[in-house]
């Protein structure tokens, strides 16, 4: 099922998995407008692609803290109001909001800039290994269940569990009998109301 040689791809399981979601759930929505937060303009995939090449009809553009001096990049912070940005139809958040201080306050920003009738496409990781960096945490945790409470007001389109490779676990027979206990994260595709 899963790969002998894992210590030597340059992709994590979850990362391949939340590609390919993104491959199959947002692609054939053909957004024009797209954002990718938490990203530098050229951002890889690790997987041999650039996430823009996976929209190249879409006006790409990504937003993260860090000075960059592409025309496709904006700096900016989750957890200030971004309306200046204008609305986006799609919205990629893929493993940010671990890091996001107060994820609360980011939600409500990142809602506000998906276009009406647009998606918000979000993986978060929470049975992964901590990945903190020196400007950086890894905060927060939250299954499907939490990243709606904090998307309350979008709807949901589709959920989907990351596989896992823990395969043998002492107790799984008492308490992890649903392989999704075990999953690396998840992935949730909204839509906001038109």
């Amino acid at each position: 099922m899963w790969p002998l040689n894992v210590g030597r791809q340059k992709a994590s399981i979850h990362r391949i998995e939340q590609n390919r979601w993104l491959r199959e759930l947002c692609v054939p929505l053909g957004p024009r407008t797209v954002i990718n937060l938490g990203a530098e303009p050229d951002a890889k995939d690790k997987e041999g692609k650039r996430y823009r090449d996976y929209f190249p009809e879409a006006d790409f553009k990504t937003l993260d803290q860090r000075p960059h001096d592409d025309p496709r990049y904006v700096q900016g912070d989750l957890m200030e109001p971004m309306t200046h940005l204008g609305s986006f139809d799609l919205v990629i958040c893929m493993s940010v909001l671990e890091h996001v201080d107060r994820p609360w306050i980011a939600a409500p920003n990142i809602t506000d800039i998906v276009a009406p009738g647009g998606h918000l496409f979000i993986s978060m990781p929470w049975f992964y290994p901590v990945h903190e960096g020196a400007d950086f945490g890894d905060h927060w945790r939250a299954r499907p269940s939490g990243v709606k409470i904090l998307f309350e007001g979008l709807e949901v389109v589709r959920e989907e569990n990351l596989s896992s490779p823990l395969l043998v676990v002492r107790d799984r027979g008492n308490y992890w009998r649903d392989p999704d206990a075990t999953a690396t994260g998840s992935v949730l595709l909204f839509r906001k109301p038109a």
